[in-house]
């Protein structure tokens, strides 16, 4: 129905004196579709521009990679980018069809591959499985796959994919995203394109927040802005998972409570019961730092040196913590470590 409206009215147009082609016609669909497919998504504008650019501009790069810290929301990108990617150029019939059976996870030439929670690397094998797929003849315009956490392939993995990049199949895009970027061998990073995604500013993610969940409490989205940490995919969730939210505010209590109180036994045990949980590990060092940023921020609004000084000692430990914790598999060790500096 749009589309005979649009063919009809165009050549009769006040404003715009202009017959359109069909294949004018399925160009501008495809900029609205690309537009609509990222409407959802909370900031990253500069990220989406430069892939929306692309993509309008048939300047596609056979690789790219989505690189940022932690739930900012990249695999979601990453998903929406081949989307629009696979219903370019197509009418909206077409397009229609193919969203659906991309949703689904049954697009046969849309592979996505996301790592077992529970596996610390990405084996060759697992490699080896995907990139055979992308060798047969597909019937899309492109053959898309889409691999997050590229940092965790092993040696022998990453080298497998680094030959396929240097000299990828025909019609192939990849999509990767990568929390920790530094990981990624720099021969995989010199042959994609790198679009990297930020923290956002505590009073811009609030203010983005209230706009979507016009509904939720003001109070309860200002809360989940400060304790998201810029994350976006974090404040989401813990706006969307009320036990999720109650979770994450109870590590906060534990926390200020041990900071106030010093009481290493305590701390020891609860991070006896953590310490096998790499979310609530997170949460736990990411609730360190937003707690001892507050007391820094209180310390220097009260002229108190010495408290100053100790946040900062605090802060410089915490920040030593998250460093190892990227490449120590012991986290009781690492946590306790960071308790016993306290």
């Amino acid at each position: 129905m749009f589309s005979d409206l649009w063919q009809n009215c165009a050549p009769r147009c006040l404003f715009f004196q202009v017959t359109f082609t069909r294949a004018q016609y399925t160009l501008a669909m495809s900029y609205f579709r690309m537009s609509n497919y990222f409407k959802n998504i909370i900031g990253h504008q500069k990220a989406l521009q430069l892939l929306s650019s692309d993509l309008e501009s048939d300047n596609l790069a056979h690789a790219y990679l989505l690189a940022g810290p932690a739930d900012l929301g990249k695999l979601t990108v990453a998903k929406l980018f081949a989307k629009a990617v696979q219903t370019h150029h197509l009418d909206e019939e077409k397009a229609f069809q193919i969203s659906a059976l991309i949703d689904r996870g049954i697009h046969a030439d849309t592979i996505f591959f996301q790592r077992d929670p529970d596996a610390e690397t990405i084996k060759i094998e697992e490699v080896r499985r995907l990139l055979n797929n992308l060798q047969m003849t597909g019937e899309s315009w492109k053959r898309i796959l889409v691999i997050e956490d590229l940092d965790r392939l092993t040696v022998e993995a990453a080298n497998a994919m680094l030959k396929m990049i240097e000299e990828p199949p025909q019609k192939v895009l990849y999509i990767f995203t990568s929390s920790n970027p530094k990981k990624v061998l720099e021969t995989i990073h010199s042959r994609v394109r790198r679009v990297d995604f930020q923290l956002m500013p505590t009073d811009a993610l609030r203010h983005s927040l209230h706009l979507r969940y016009r509904l939720e409490n003001e109070e309860k989205i200002a809360r989940v802005a400060e304790l998201s940490l810029g994350r976006i995919a974090k404040a989401i969730r813990l706006l969307e998972n009320a036990e999720h939210l109650e979770a994450y505010e109870d590590v906060c209590r534990q926390i200020r409570d041990f900071l106030a109180r010093r009481d290493v036994a305590a701390a020891f045990s609860f991070v006896g019961q953590i310490h096998n949980d790499q979310l609530l590990t997170q949460v736990f060092l990411e609730t360190a730092l937003l707690v001892l940023r507050n007391d820094l921020r209180d310390a220097a609004r009260a002229g108190d040196y010495r408290a100053l000084e100790t946040s900062t000692m605090r802060l410089q430990q915490l920040f030593q913590t998250r460093a190892l914790s990227e490449t120590n598999t012991n986290n009781r060790l690492l946590l306790e470590n960071f308790i016993l500096s306290l």
